[in-house]
């Protein structure tokens, strides 16, 4: 008998769902008799199963060579790339930036080379390639759309250019994706994985702030989807511990419990570029107002958080706490008596992200800085050098790199991108699907949770820079790793209803 299309991928789903435990069991009789021949035949086996995500890899490891050898042994140093490079060599939490993305460079610093940090950042770019689609797998995918879902992490020229930062971009989504995939691998989370996945969140929290909301979006998912109490209490206890330990840590240095002493800076930027003052304010605060019409402003949030002529910079205002919180003062006075003029800012700037193209209006944050640099760039300008030698790692570099190589990179990047539609799209699909607005009796529940999760995650992801900094390309990369996996499966579960609607309408 001939089963059903439906009918046919229930069965395969619950083989699925069944192989771990079968797999365990034939661990020991397996292991006897495995040698190089039957290893060599299960992994050419395994390459044809997954024939099309080893070709993707294949690509991804290739253009990661190439870009490592283009511009050898990075691409160049960010401002950021200063402070994590400075906070890595005295291992103190710093004003400015948490202290994920140092202490990772404190480790590489043993090698001596800078280079290592860029090579373990590609690395790291095709393990979450990887994970996403075991993930997508575990979860009931097809192999086709799982193997889809990898590809704009693997592919995207936006994040093979960021791999060549010393920035923590790579390594936060990389713990972000782990803490996504120890959340959702089984349906109910214990003690033991509630404890890794609070301390992968709280790592990726520590390398880059945005990632703070999605703390709350999983405790949440544990309180509705887990049904054991123990994850959620052991989540909940790691994450606070972990958190308010580096808080006091930053206090026992900086003399106040926080996590940075720029948030209110970077608040004051957000709110400069449309702040009218035209309504009640002390007259401490009224000093920071920008003294050009708001139509002639700079749109750039951070020439107004950086600039030395900004007013928050310019005025003698005392330290930098004490100006950070008069920018926070500021900031909500605006916010306050102009809620719509913020709303439709953060609207704008969160729509950004899934608009088409890759532009940039000329006011605001340049392109260039995160495209392949042209062949005639330096690289190796102002104190790189000798700021390098105080780090740990080589000084001065000695840069090797291949001028020959860059047109290709620099052309692969200009077309070779996720485009914003495409994430519009697996956001709308993943909520849709989470939502249970594909029929609830599909059967894949935890496919939709997960596809739900995620979705709710990637819209944090951007909304929390929008509501405090602004937009640039760089803070939408979590949406790599995040969207496509969960469009994936909203995909995989519509086309499950579809099979089931046409072997529903065969049945007699």
């Amino acid at each position: 008998m001939i089963e059903a299309p439906g009918r046919a991928r229930e069965s395969e789903l619950r083989a699925v769902s069944s192989a771990p435990a079968r797999g365990v069991a034939r661990v020991g009789r397996l292991h006897s008799r495995t040698g190089p021949g039957e290893l060599a035949s299960r992994t050419g086996r395994a390459i044809r199963r997954h024939w099309l995500f080893t070709a993707f890899v294949v690509i991804a490891v290739s253009l990661r060579v190439l870009a490592t050898v283009a511009y050898w042994p990075g691409i160049e140093l960010f401002a950021d790339s200063y402070d994590y490079l400075r906070l890595a060599h005295w291992v103190d939490p710093g004003t400015w930036h948490p202290s994920g993305y140092p202490l990772f460079l404190t480790v590489l610093s043993v090698t001596g080379k800078l280079g290592a940090v860029v090579v373990v950042q590609h690395l790291m770019g095709i393990a979450m390639g990887v994970l996403v689609y075991a993930l997508a797998l575990r979860l009931g995918a097809r192999r086709w759309l799982a193997a889809l879902a990898a590809l704009p992490v693997l592919l995207d020229g936006y994040q093979l250019d960021i791999e060549q930062f010393v920035l923590p971009e790579t390594l936060t989504d990389l713990f972000l994706l782990g803490g996504m995939a120890v959340l959702l691998w089984r349906e109910k989370v214990g003690a033991w994985r509630a404890a890794v996945l609070a301390l992968l969140l709280v790592a990726a929290t520590l390398s880059r702030a945005e990632i703070l909301p999605i703390l709350v979006v999983v405790a949440v998912y544990l309180l509705v989807r887990s049904g054991r109490w123990r994850g959620l209490l052991t989540y909940c206890a790691v994450g606070i511990v972990l958190m308010v330990g580096y808080g006091a840590w930053y206090a026992s240095v900086n003399g106040n419990f926080g996590y940075s002493n720029y948030t209110g800076t970077w608040l004051y930027g957000r709110v400069a570029p449309f702040a009218t003052c035209d309504y009640p304010m002390p007259a401490n605060l009224r000093q920071l107002c920008p003294a050009r019409p708001v139509g002639v402003r700079s749109n750039n949030s951070e020439y107004f958080a950086d600039q030395a002529s900004s007013p928050i910079n310019a005025l003698h205002l005392g330290p930098r706490n004490h100006r950070s919180a008069l920018g926070e003062s500021f900031a909500i006075t605006v916010i306050e008596h102009q809620p719509l003029a913020y709303a439709g800012a953060v609207l704008a700037d969160t729509w950004h992200y899934f608009a088409s193209g890759r532009w940039m209006t000329s006011d605001v944050i340049a392109m260039q800085r995160w495209r392949f640099p042209p062949p005639h760039r330096d690289a190796q300008r102002g104190n790189y050098h000798v700021h390098i030698a105080r780090q740990g790692f080589d000084g001065p570099i000695k840069a090797s790199p291949d001028p020959a190589l860059m047109p290709f990179l620099r052309t692969y990047q200009w077309y070779v991108y996720t485009p914003g539609p495409l994430l519009l799209a697996c956001l709308i699909g993943a909520v849709l699907a989470g939502l249970g607005l594909v029929r609830r009796r599909s059967g894949r529940r935890q496919a939709r949770w997960a596809s739900l999760v995620l979705a709710i995650s990637a819209i944090a992801v951007v909304m929390t820079p929008a509501l405090t900094v602004g937009f640039s390309y760089r803070y939408g990369l979590p949406l790599l790793v995040l969207l496509p996996p969960a469009g994936a499966l909203a995909a995989d579960v519509g086309l499950d209803v579809l099979a089931r609607r046409r072997s529903e309408g065969l049945s007699p």
